[in-house]
């Protein structure tokens, strides 16, 4: 057993509806690496935003579940198996809270770029931020650096980064960036509020997480 045989269903399950407000108006091909059960690419081809969806899973119950919302579905482990020869290119990527589970997602992301995204495709990447403020508080003042099921501290992140860092990802990539989105997985905080009441100060101890929409040179 592994810690991701732990995982609740809803970990592998849950459509991305927050990306929605980043995605190009249309994208021929959409590939998600880390696609889970599929139900991110099915919400995308429901919404008309794409037209073949195409998803990668490490995690075989998963990618069996996608193959009935994905037109396509690889399993595999991206990190130690070469991506499919036919598996083309595409108009969008999805890392959607992937990369900070690779042991190395700077060669991943820049050869993901460099084989499958079209010139001038576009690519969204989610990753937690490392500067949120349940990471940074019982460090501080605790020396604590407890792991726990998901979040900031998913005992299965390998990486961490922060707004600058995760953006330093992006640029070793050759990716340009055209907009961040901070969000957050905690919908009890009103981060917004608090927010506008520290006149943006404490914004980036705020954000559990970026999301990142940038584009191939």
């Amino acid at each position: 057993m592994n810690l991701y045989d732990l995982k609740q269903q809803d970990y592998f399950s849950a459509a991305r509806h927050e990306i929605l407000d980043l995605m190009p108006k249309f994208s021929k091909r959409v590939l998600e690496v880390g696609c889970g059960s599929g139900q991110t690419l099915e919400m995308l081809k429901s919404k008309s935003f794409c037209e073949e969806t195409v998803g990668i899973e490490l995690f075989k119950d998963a990618a069996n579940e996608a193959l009935s919302r994905v037109d396509k579905v690889y399993c595999l482990d991206v990190e130690k198996t070469q991506l499919p020869e036919n598996i083309g290119k595409f108009d969008l990527i999805l890392l959607l809270d992937v990369l900070e589970h690779l042991v190395d997602p700077w060669s991943f992301l820049k050869r993901l770029k460099d084989e499958c995204l079209e010139g001038g495709g576009k690519i969204i990447i989610s990753l937690p931020n490392a500067r949120h403020f349940a990471l940074v508080l019982p460090l501080l003042f605790g020396g604590r650096f407890t792991y726990v099921e998901r979040g900031v501290l998913d005992k299965t992140h390998l990486r961490f980064f922060t707004k600058f860092s995760a953006a330093e990802l992006l640029k070793s990539a050759s990716l340009n960036i055209e907009m961040i989105k901070p969000t957050s997985l905690n919908l009890s905080l009103n981060n917004g509020k608090l927010n506008a009441i520290t006149l943006g100060i404490f914004s980036e101890f705020l954000a559990s997480q970026y999301i990142f929409l940038a584009s191939k040179s």
